[in-house]
C-alpha cells in the first residue's frame, strides 16, 4: 500500500462522514475532495477538473432541460392525468397505475420533476376516494425511483456509469441497456405494493372528516385546536384601525384569519381593513397570547419629554448631525439592515431628508447621500464619525435646536414596568418592545425614583440586557404605540369556538404547498423572500419531520427545508398566484400551474428525436440531450431565463469532484486493492456472492450518501474487480447502477423521498417499513435474474 493509496482512502472517509452527518453541503465536499487530490498529487492538477467536461455532466445538465421543457408544455401532466383517469375508484388499481406512470415517466425524464407532477395529480385521486395521502405518496416516490432503473437518461447513475464503461474501453451502454433488469424491478415493486406494501403504509386518519379542500386539517395540522376568538371592546383604541396598525401578529404572534361582525364572516380580510369595537376576531394561534401580554401589566406612560431629552442629553453624552457622504457605503441600506446602533454605537434620532423629517418609524427607511442623521450618543463615540468615511461632516446640536429642527418632544416619552410584570427578567430582545410596537428603548433607569443619574442607569442599553420590575424606560416612538399596546391587552376571549369548515368560502381558502424541486430557497426564511408582502398569504403551519410547527414559535423567521409541507391560508387568486411561482408547488387539486400547452406536440416530438437518436446510435447521448435542450429554447417550450434554474448545478458540481475521485481511485490503485481485499475475498464464495456484496455496498451507502456520489465511488471497485477476476465489467456496472439507486430505506437517500415527505405526512421510519421488505426483493433480484441478462 504505497502513500498515494491511503491519502484516498482517508479522503474517502471523510468524504462519507461529511456525506452522512451533512456538516459541509455534498457540492462543497465535491470540491473539498477535488482540491485535496489535486493538492496532495494524488492526480495532476491539469486532470483535476477534467470531470466537469465529462460526457456524463453534459448529459445530466441537458436531460434536466429537456425534463423542464416537457413540465412547462405539460406533457407530462397531461400523461399522468390521462392514465389516472383509468384508475377508477379502485385503491390497489389506482396504486398499481400511479407508480407505473411515475416508472414510465421517469425513464425519458428527471425522477423528481416527474414525482412533482403526479404529486398534485395524487392528491386529487386521494380526495376523490377519501383516502389518505398517506396511502399514495410513497408508492409515487418508490415508483419514480425504480422508474430511473429502466433507462440510460432515467437517473444520474446510468449515465455516470455508461461513461465509465466507455473510458475503459468496453464500449458504453445503450439507451435501453438498462429496461430488462429496470423493467422487471418496477413490475416487481408495483407488486410487492399492491399485495404486500400498502399494507405496511402508514394511515394517520383522524376522528374527523377532512376539510371541504381536502386537506386534513383537525388531524395532520390540527388547526381546530389552534383557532380561537377575541372580542375588541366597544371602547377600544382599535376601533377605527387598521389592520396593520393593530399589529396584531407582531405584537401577539398570531394570525387573523376572519373577523365576524353583526353576523357577517369577512374571511381573510385585507391590511387596510379597519377594526371597528365588538368585531370578533377568529384568530390562530397560541390562545394565551393576549394574556402573555396583558402579564406585562399597565406600563404608564409619563409625559415627560422634553425633560427625558434633558435628562438624556447630559454628562458624557451629546446630540450630533452627521451628513451621508456621495461614496458612502450606507447609500441604499435600511437602518434596520445596517444595525446602525450597534454598529457605529450611536442611535439615530432622526433623519432629514430635504424638507422632510423622519422621526421614530425609519427602521425600513433606505439611506442616501445627502441625508442629515441626527444621532444619541457618547460624545467620545460620536467624534469617531469625523474619520469615518462613510460621512461627509460632522456638527453638534443642542437640544432646543434638536427640538424645534425635528419636533423631538413628539416622540420621546417614559415608560414604567410595574410590580409584578411579566417584563421582569426579559431581555430587552425577547421583551418585544421593539419588534412589535417600533418602541426604542434609549436608556434604562434604575435607582434614583427623582430621575437623577444613578449608576444603575443603562444608556443606549443593548438587546441582552435584562429589564426589572420598576424600571424607568425612556423610549422613541410612536405615542399611539402605546396606545395599541393597551388595547391589546385589553382584548376579550370570545366563548364561540371557531370551526374550520365556515373559514373556507368560494373567493377564500386553504392551500398546502411545498417546496419545488428546482427551488432555491432552502435554507431560506419566509420573511426573507418577503412571502407575506407578495402573496398576501398567512402562513398556519409546517408539517417537517412527522410533526408540526405552529404560528407560535415565528413561522416566518423559520427555515425552510426541501421537503417542508406549509399550510396557507388566503384569497384563492393569490394562491393561484403562488402557483405560478416555480419556487413552489401548490398542491392544490383546483390550482394548477398554467401550462404552454400549445406547445406540447413540439416537447413531445423533440424528446421522441432525442430518444430515437440516442437508441439508433444516430448521435451520442450527450450530443442528442444538448441539441434537445437547445430546440426547447429555439421552439418556445422554454424560455431562455428558465434554463440555468432548472439546471441542479449542486449535482453538476458534485459529479465533477467525484469523478476526480474516482479518477484517483484507478490511477493510485486504490480501486484495485479494494477490488481484491474486499469484492476478492467475496467472490471466492461464488459470484452471485460477489454480486450481494457489490449491491449491499451501493445500495446501502445510497441511503445515505447522493446515489450519484456512490455510482462514482464503487464504479472504479467494480471495474477492477472484473479486470481481476475475469469477470464481464458491464454486468458488475449494472449492480452497481441498481444498487445505486435503491434509496428506499430513509428519506435522505433521494430528493423524491423528500419532496413528499411532508405532504404525506410520514416520519422517518415508514420509508423503513414500506423500504425494507421491497429492498430484499431487489436483492433477490439483482442476484438471481440480473446474471441471466447480464451473464457474469
Amino acid at each position: 500500500m504505497n502513500a498515494d493509496v491511503v491519502i484516498v482512502l482517508a479522503i474517502i472517509a471523510v468524504a462519507v462522514v461529511l456525506f452522512v452527518t451533512e456538516w459541509v453541503r455534498y457540492d462543497g465536499v465535491a470540491l473539498m475532495v477535488l482540491l485535496a487530490l489535486a493538492i496532495s498529487g494524488v492526480i495532476p492538477m491539469s486532470r483535476a477538473i477534467e470531470g466537469f467536461a465529462n460526457p456524463a455532466v453534459v448529459t445530466i445538465a441537458a436531460v434536466l432541460v429537456l425534463s423542464g421543457g416537457l413540465y412547462r408544455t405539460g406533457v407530462a401532466n397531461l400523461v399522468g392525468a390521462q392514465v389516472m383517469r383509468l384508475a377508477g375508484d379502485s385503491p390497489i388499481r389506482v396504486t398499481a397505475l400511479l407508480m407505473l406512470t411515475a416508472g414510465l415517466m421517469s425513464g425519458v425524464m428527471n425522477n423528481i420533476a416527474a414525482t412533482a407532477l403526479l404529486l398534485p395529480v395524487a392528491l386529487d385521486i386521494a380526495r376523490r376516494l377519501g383516502m389518505r395521502a398517506s396511502r399514495l405518496l410513497i408508492p409515487l416516490s418508490f415508483g419514480a425511483l425504480l422508474g430511473g432503473m429502466t433507462t440510460l437518461i432515467g437517473t444520474g447513475p446510468n449515465i455516470l456509469l455508461s461513461t465509465v464503461l466507455e473510458r475503459s474501453g468496453e464500449g458504453s451502454f445503450g439507451l435501453f441497456s438498462f429496461t430488462p433488469v429496470g423493467a422487471a424491478a418496477l413490475v416487481l415493486g408495483v407488486l410487492y405494493m399492491v399485495l404486500a406494501g400498502r399494507h405496511f403504509l402508514p394511515d394517520r386518519a383522524t376522528e374527523d372528516d377532512a376539510s371541504a379542500g381536502g386537506v386534513d386539517l383537525r388531524g395532520r395540522y390540527a388547526l381546530g385546536e389552534t383557532l380561537f376568538s377575541l372580542r375588541i371592546p366597544e371602547d377600544s383604541a382599535l376601533d377605527g384601525r387598521s389592520l396593520v396598525q393593530a399589529r396584531l401578529g407582531r405584537a401577539l404572534g398570531i394570525d387573523l384569519l376572519a373577523v365576524r361582525r353583526r353576523g357577517h364572516l369577512r374571511r381573510a380580510p385585507e391590511p387596510d381593513f379597519q377594526l371597528r369595537g365588538g368585531d370578533i376576531l377568529i384568530c390562530e394561534g397560541r390562545a394565551d397570547a393576549v394574556e402573555r401580554l396583558r402579564a406585562w401589566g399597565h406600563l404608564a406612560n409619563h409625559d415627560e419629554s422634553e425633560d427625558t431629552l434633558w435628562r438624556l442629553v447630559e454628562d458624557e453624552t451629546a446630540l450630533a448631525k452627521v451628513e451621508i457622504g456621495p461614496n458612502s457605503s450606507l447609500i441604499g441600506s435600511t437602518v434596520k439592515g445596517l444595525d446602525f446602533r450597534n454598529r457605529f454605537q450611536a442611535h439615530i434620532v432622526a433623519i432629514r431628508r430635504g424638507d422632510a423629517v423622519r422621526s421614530a418609524s425609519f427602521q425600513e427607511t433606505r439611506l442616501e447621500a445627502g441625508d442629515t442623521l441626527l444621532l444619541l450618543g457618547r460624545e467620545d463615540r460620536l467624534q469617531q464619525l469625523r474619520y469615518a468615511d462613510d460621512f461627509s461632516s460632522l456638527g453638534w446640536t443642542d437640544i432646543g435646536t434638536a427640538t424645534r429642527e425635528y419636533g423631538l418632544h413628539r416622540w420621546l416619552m417614559r415608560l414604567q414596568i410595574p410590580e409584578g410584570s411579566g417584563l421582569h427578567g426579559e431581555t430587552l430582545a425577547a421583551s418585544r418592545l421593539n419588534r412589535a410596537f417600533d418602541l426604542t428603548v434609549l436608556e434604562i433607569q434604575r435607582g434614583d425614583p427623582s430621575g437623577e443619574p444613578s449608576e444603575g442607569d443603562i444608556f443606549l442599553p443593548q438587546a441582552t440586557d435584562r429589564l426589572r420590575a420598576g424600571d424607568r424606560l425612556i423610549v422613541e416612538g410612536d405615542p399611539e404605540s402605546c396606545a395599541v399596546l393597551d388595547a391589546l391587552q385589553g382584548l376579550e376571549p370570545d366563548e364561540a369556538r371557531p370551526s374550520v369548515g365556515e373559514l373556507e368560502s368560494e373567493e377564500v381558502g386553504f392551500a398546502e404547498v411545498t417546496l419545488a424541486p428546482s427551488s432555491n430557497i432552502v435554507g431560506k426564511t419566509l420573511a426573507e423572500i418577503l412571502f407575506r408582502e407578495s402573496y398576501g398569504l398567512s402562513l398556519l403551519a409546517i408539517w417537517r419531520g412527522g410533526r408540526t410547527i405552529h404560528s407560535n414559535i415565528r413561522l416566518a423567521e423559520t427555515r425552510l427545508q426541501f421537503g417542508d409541507a406549509l399550510l396557507v391560508y388566503g384569497r384563492r387568486k393569490q394562491i393561484a398566484l403562488l402557483a405560478r411561482d416555480p419556487r413552489f408547488l401548490v398542491l392544490t387539486a383546483e390550482i394548477r400551474e398554467v401550462f404552454r400547452a400549445r406547445r406540447a406536440p413540439v416537447a413531445s416530438a423533440i424528446m421522441a428525436g432525442v430518444i430515437l437518436a440516442a437508441s439508433l446510435n444516430l448521435l451520442p447521448v450527450y450530443i442528442a440531450a444538448l441539441l434537445g435542450a437547445l430546440l426547447m429554447v429555439f421552439t418556445g417550450c422554454l424560455k431562455g431565463n428558465e434554463v440555468y434554474p432548472l439546471i441542479e448545478w449542486r449535482v453538476v458540481v458534485l459529479l465533477g469532484g467525484m469523478l476526480a475521485l474516482g479518477l484517483a481511485m484507478e490511477e493510485s490503485g486504490t480501486a484495485e486493492l479494494l477490488a481484491r481485499e474486499v469484492i476478492g475475498r467475496a467472490a471466492e464464495a461464488g459470484p452471485r456472492v460477489l454480486i450481494a456484496s457489490l449491491f449491499l455496498l451501493c445500495a446501502l451507502a445510497a441511503q445515505f450518501v447522493p446515489t450519484s456520489a456512490v455510482a462514482v465511488l464503487v464504479a472504479p471497485i467494480a471495474l477492477s474487480t472484473a479486470a481481476e477476476l475475469d469477470l464481464s465489467a458491464r454486468a458488475l456496472l449494472m449492480v452497481v447502477a441498481v444498487g445505486s439507486s435503491c434509496a428506499f430505506l430513509s428519506p435522505f437517500g433521494h430528493p423524491v423521498n423528500l419532496l413528499v415527505m411532508g405532504v404525506g405526512g410520514y416520519k422517518v421510519t415508514d420509508y423503513t417499513r414500506v423500504g425494507a421488505p421491497l429492498f430484499v426483493l431487489l436483492l433477490l433480484l439483482v442476484v438471481f435474474y440480473l446474471p441471466v441478462v447480464w451473464p457474469v
